[in-house]
């Protein structure tokens, strides 16, 4: 007999999900894994508690290959940066942008869904743990 299991969102659901740094320096990064936002969506809006440049990647794989790149670069076409933005005191929350669609690189079994990645760099003057809020709408759960 088969096993069912739930669903944690449905296409077409809005979920927001919120993931917290350690304390950072200015200047410093930190990995963040984002679960529950499904294999396929797209963006609505990414948020931060203090000023930070943000990367959303397709893969772990992706997010180490890239941890390096300055901000002055932008990403290689086809590197896996799904997303690149930054956030300022004044403006903490950042619409996403027309067409910002997510997906997973990252094989994983049918009954499990791998994280969105990110990687938080804070560009503070100060010492602070940056909560990341990423909002957006599951295509493919």
């Amino acid at each position: 007999m088969a096993s069912w299991l739930p669903r944690t969102q449905v296409p077409g659901q809005q979920v927001s999900v919120t993931r917290t740094t350690t304390p950072l320096l200015p200047g410093s990064s930190a990995l963040l894994d984002l679960p529950g936002m499904g294999r396929l969506g797209h963006f609505l809006a990414i948020s931060t508690d203090a000023p930070a440049w943000v990367s959303l990647y397709s893969s772990a794989n992706a997010r180490e290959a890239d941890g390096s790149r300055p901000v002055s670069r932008d990403p290689a076409p086809g590197s896996g940066v799904l997303l690149d933005l930054a956030t300022t005191a004044e403006a903490l929350v950042v619409s996403a942008p027309p067409g910002g669609t997510y997906f997973s690189g990252e094989v994983t079994t049918a009954s499990s869904q791998p994280p969105l990645r990110a990687l938080v760099r804070n560009t503070g003057t100060s010492q602070a743990a940056i909560a990341l809020t990423v909002t957006a709408v599951v295509l493919a759960p």
